[in-house]
């Protein structure tokens, strides 16, 4: 696929400082949000959850299913700890499996 833009369009190059970015990790209580292999859940429940509860493309949401699929697991986000288990419920409730570990 190619992509050709017909006009041009401003960009904006901000550089986050490395001490910026570790004081952000430093303060936020991030989690990863762990999505475990089974057989049962079909692949497009899993995209649908994973596009409706985390913002993912549908892309990339196939991606992390075949991912989980061919593992066993994937790492579908990662989030401060209140979203993070808000989403591993939400996960629940459509019976993926799904848990949390410190990121």
């Amino acid at each position: 696929m190619t992509l050709t833009l017909d006009h041009l369009t401003d960009v904006d190059h901000r550089v986050i400082d490395d001490a910026d970015v570790d004081a952000f990790f430093d303060m936020e209580d991030l989690w990863a949000i762990i999505v475990w292999n089974d057989d049962v859940t079909t692949f497009q429940t899993v995209i649908q959850a994973f596009v409706e509860i985390f913002n993912h493309s549908v892309e990339r949401a196939d991606q992390l299913a075949w991912t989980i699929h061919r593992t066993g697991k994937a790492v579908a986000a990662i989030r401060p700890k209140d979203e993070a288990e808000a989403a591993v419920r939400d996960l629940h409730r459509r019976k993926i499996s799904a848990s949390l570990a410190p990121a």
